[in-house]
């Protein structure tokens, strides 16, 4: 499955190893991008501010263009979330199918990595290629926690997708409730 034993170290976390491997060879900087987007994807707080140190480039895309912030966001790895701005990710990227940090961690309910992008200015109202902002996908996956803080703070809630769909339209049940709750109060 990995391409070479430095990738499968950073996936597994194993620092000793990843640094014995790294010092103890010519690995160019260059060829950490791989290893740094896994360590962020496994959440290896560690690992990704190894990996850093020794210059792996912080915007290393995959196949599908997600950066190391971006699979952080995905995967809800509050932790290297923070490390990976701190050290100037771009939390506006966007990946192939032009989704944010933001909407992926709206996508997948990680409300904790949603309060900090937008803490750090992210653009809550962000749309991805079919037009979907956090807030349609935060809805559309019912994640309801996401949808009120999202609602809370000013997010959109007519905005609509390439569709012409709006949060409430495509909602999951139990978010629909929430909004149709709200609308009569």
């Amino acid at each position: 499955m990995f391409s070479n034993p430095l990738t499968k170290a950073c996936e597994e976390g194993n620092l000793d190893r990843i640094k014995s491997l790294i010092e103890g060879s010519n690995y160019k900087v260059e060829s950490l991008g791989l290893p740094l987007i896994y360590a962020s994807k496994k959440g290896h707080l560690e690992v990704v501010n190894y990996l850093i140190s020794v210059g792996a480039d912080k915007e290393a895309k995959s196949n599908g263009e997600n950066t190391p912030l971006m699979y952080a966001s995905y995967h809800g790895h509050l932790e290297v979330v923070e490390y990976l701005i701190s050290v100037g990710a771009n939390k506006e990227a966007k990946n192939n199918d032009g989704s944010t940090p933001l909407i992926l961690a709206s996508q997948k309910g990680h409300l904790e990595v949603v309060k900090y992008l937008i803490s750090v200015g992210a653009d809550k109202e962000a749309k991805n290629k079919n037009g979907s902002t956090p807030l349609i996908l935060a809805s559309y996956h019912g994640h309801l926690e996401v949808v009120k803080y999202l609602i809370s703070i000013g997010a959109d809630k007519e905005a609509k997708d390439k569709n012409g769909k709006t949060a409430l339209d495509i909602a999951r049940f139990s978010v629909k409730k929430y909004f149709l709750g709200e609308k009569t109060e």
